[in-house]
């Protein structure tokens, strides 16, 4: 997840980089999103935008266009298998 958002890079922070954010600059917001994949199975882009919305006031589709943001739910939903037994 917090390579996917990376890699979305909504705020252009450049997380990683030399003169960039910390690589995990956007973890914060990413484990909220893990535990609904683990928990779920899956993860929507509205789900995705309402835990964007409680950290920035704004959702995360809006900061991206939306092709991309729709390649960021599919990537983020492709990972897995999760194990039967959920907690």
């Amino acid at each position: 997840m917090l390579v996917a958002l990376n890699d979305l890079d909504p705020y252009g922070l450049e997380p990683g980089a030399e003169d960039g954010a910390p690589w995990d600059e956007y973890e914060l917001e990413a484990v909220p999103m893990v535990r609904e994949l683990i928990t779920a199975g899956s993860i929507t882009g509205d789900q995705i935008d309402a835990i964007w919305s409680a950290w920035f006031g704004e959702t995360l589709s809006g900061r991206t266009d939306p092709s991309r943001f729709e390649a960021f739910v599919a990537r983020v939903n492709a990972v897995g298998p999760w194990p039967d037994e959920r907690s």
